[in-house]
């Protein structure tokens, strides 16, 4: 390690440079990540959805779609937008009233159920489909031309409008958050620092690690759209006490020696074991997310496990050069300690163990029964952001034509007569508003060949048949569930395992079925992982369970809130939050209970606890602060609810580690003293108070 540090310290104008490349090539790399929106992405291949989706590239491209009403028309008018809108560039085809009906005859003779899908009240309702999918950003271009061919008051819904809408949204949302956090990161710093210049060598540290982070992301191909939008602000709160800790230590050995540089090394030598546990347990929350058959979890596990890897590389190379660099400023601008004393914190809770002990006691069984019975949400509709102009535009073609929440049916394509019977099964279904099918839209009868080229390509391939089944309901209930088991029973009876589905009904059931497997094994392994490092750290069998009882029951409590407010909770965000909140705080767990141990060598266990609160307590408060900042900056600003949701969740439940690692954890330290001494390897050197001499 000396003559690593020494190399590094001796050559750092080439460290420096080599930092410099590594940060110049990720900003170039940085726009060219790709951002997946679409969640049925990350289903298992063997899903239904996903099949469904392989086989609509293959057959039909898998076109995005999005619905345009356009408002005040004549039919005529109509007829000549359709025209305007076909011409728009990466568009592939229109269907309206004119594609199934003679709109030359009056309004009269033409089939009800065509005027109320198309044509009602003066109001036009177009199928657009594009030549790209519904996350392309093509297809957000075209929807953006569409706008300006008409200055009557035009409406769009569907995925394609809401990945575009939530594309722009995050884009202002990104830079909003960061101009929120970063300022009261450097408040809160302020508070653990005791030089003015120490925030913003930190900030610029883990800023570095956030740029190469970023822009390493290119290898992985693209990332998720909640990984785009929160992992480098959680990268930020996550690591941000590595640089504490770096920087503490050095001010520390900085009085005892006149020498800067004995100082620096001393101080990494000292600090790198800490800093390496605490990455670790943090990198094993994180890793637990890898074991989701929902690969979203191995988008963000990833993401964050290699940013929290690259951040502990960045303090333990960076933060030492730039010490050794600007050590006469550093000094320069010392001021006295803002940070208030922990001494009487810590006398407190001991004097009131009991009652603490039996407050939590009374909240966590009953948190620990609500946090199991939590409705979840679980599909795209969670992480949409329903809100301003696409919300209003949703409702006003809803009041004008009704509900349509799409399934997509595929049906082998060897039966005018049989598809026929299906898609008038399916219409007489009371969920189903409406059936779009080459046998709904003409008359089986009629040749299909005779039909317009753009309509057969809308709807036939060469092997299967595309019928478009809009539900006359939304959202994550047990009537659409119901609907969608339906629907697939009817395919079953007339194909019998030859039919796929796909749309936001089956991709969210899909969903909801893979995630309920995933809970189990992502909490076994972050939980097993986690407690297997501190077993490796701490030398003890205790220990660990102590450490992580204290963290879960804050996640109990955190996860049970949901439940006593009577809200919906999306699961992934269920998921993500527990290992984040286990991987992540158990750092202030773990130094907390290391400072106990250390002071448990020449004092008793009370006092050692007290002690242990005095000197932790500060770093703990800093990095629950950071955190807690981070995650509700995203509850409150973010319009995109998956975001929000994991940010609050988050946000809240730092602050209740920060709580309980205060409280809870030092007085089951003095309780379970005696079991820890027996349980742990080097306790032979704890203080034990002398006995009475006999008289």
């Amino acid at each position: 390690m000396d003559r690593v540090l020494h190399f590094i310290l001796h050559h750092r104008i080439l460290v420096c440079s080599i930092f410099l490349v590594l940060v110049v090539a990720s900003l170039v790399m940085i726009p060219l990540v790709q951002v997946n929106y679409d969640l049925a992405e990350y289903l298992p291949e063997e899903s239904t959805t996903k099949q469904a989706i392989t086989v609509l590239e293959e057959e039909f491209s898998y076109p995005g779609t999005a619905s345009v009403m356009v408002e005040d028309v004549s039919l005529r008018e109509a007829a000549d937008l359709k025209t305007k809108i076909e011409g728009v560039e990466n568009v592939s085809a229109v269907l309206w009233l004119d594609s199934v009906a003679d709109i030359n005859t009056p309004l009269e003779f033409i089939d009800q159920s065509y005027l109320d899908s198309y044509y009602k009240d003066g109001a036009a309702l177009y199928t657009v489909q594009f030549t790209e999918g519904s996350y392309s950003p093509k297809s957000g271009a075209a929807l953006e031309e569409i706008r300006t061919l008409t200055d009557k008051p035009l409406y769009i819904t569907g995925a394609a409008e809401e990945n575009r809408n939530m594309n722009s949204v995050m884009n202002g949302e990104i830079t909003t958050i960061v101009l929120v956090v970063i300022p009261l990161c450097i408040l809160i710093l302020m508070l653990a620092s005791s030089t003015w210049i120490e925030p913003f060598i930190l900030l610029f540290v883990i800023g570095v690690s956030i740029v190469i982070n970023m822009g390493t992301n290119l290898f992985f191909g693209e990332v998720s759209f909640i990984t785009h939008g929160m992992a480098s602000i959680l990268q930020l709160a996550m690591s941000m006490d590595y640089s504490l800790f770096l920087m503490h230590r050095y001010l520390e050995e900085r009085k005892k020696t006149d020498s800067v540089y004995d100082a620096v090394v001393t101080a990494t030598k000292a600090s790198i074991s800490s800093i390496a546990a605490s990455s670790l347990t943090t990198v094993a929350g994180f890793l637990a997310l890898v074991f989701m058959q929902y690969s979203i979890g191995t988008d963000l596990g990833l993401v964050l496990a290699k940013g929290i890897v690259i951040s502990f590389l960045s303090v333990i190379i960076l933060t030492p050069i730039i010490i050794l660099t600007m050590h006469k400023v550093i000094e320069k601008s010392a001021h006295r300690q803002l940070m208030p004393q922990f001494g009487k914190l810590g006398r407190g809770v001991l004097k009131s163990r009991w009652v603490i002990i039996g407050v939590v006691l009374v909240l966590l069984i009953p948190c620990f029964l609500a946090q199991n019975h939590n409705s979840f949400l679980y599909g795209d509709s969670s992480g949409s952001s329903a809100q301003g102009e696409v919300a209003v535009a949703k409702q006003k073609v809803e009041d004008r034509f009704g509900v349509s929440n799409p399934v997509i049916l595929l049906v082998p394509n060897d039966s005018v007569a049989k598809e026929a019977q299906l898609a008038n099964e399916l219409s007489d279904m009371n969920a189903v508003g409406s059936v779009q099918a080459l046998a709904t839209m003409a008359d089986p009868a009629i040749p299909r060949d005779m039909m317009p080229q753009a309509v057969r390509d809308m709807f036939i391939s060469e092997d299967y048949s595309r019928m478009i089944v809009s539900l006359n309901i939304e959202g994550e209930s047990d009537a659409v569930f119901a609907a969608v088991e339906d629907i697939k029973a009817a395919a079953q009876r007339y194909y019998p395992d030859q039919w796929l589905a796909a749309g936001t009904p089956t991709s969210v059931l899909d969903i909801k079925d893979t995630v309920s497997q995933d809970i189990m094994v992502v909490n076994l392994f972050s939980i097993l992982a986690v407690g297997i490092i501190i077993l490796l750290i701490q030398r003890s069998l205790s220990i660990p369970v102590i450490l992580i009882f204290a963290i879960e029951a804050s996640i109990w409590i955190n996860m049970s809130v949901p439940y006593f407010s009577g809200s919906k909770l999306l699961f992934i965000g269920y998921l993500v939050v527990s290992s984040l909140q286990l991987g992540a705080t158990i750092d202030y767990a773990i130094l907390l209970t290391t400072r106990y141990t250390e002071f448990r060598r020449i004092q008793p266990p009370r006092e050692a606890a007290v002690s242990a609160i005095q000197t932790a307590g500060p770093s703990v408060v800093i990095s629950a602060l950071i955190l807690a900042t981070a995650g509700f900056s995203y509850g409150l600003v973010s319009q995109i609810g998956s975001i929000s949701e994991i940010g609050t969740l988050l946000g809240r439940g730092a602050a209740l580690s920060g709580v309980l690692v205060l409280t809870l954890l030092p007085i089951l330290l003095t309780l379970l003293d005696p079991v820890i001494r027996v349980t742990s390897l080097g306790t032979k050197h704890f203080y034990k108070a002398p006995r009475p001499k006999s008289k």
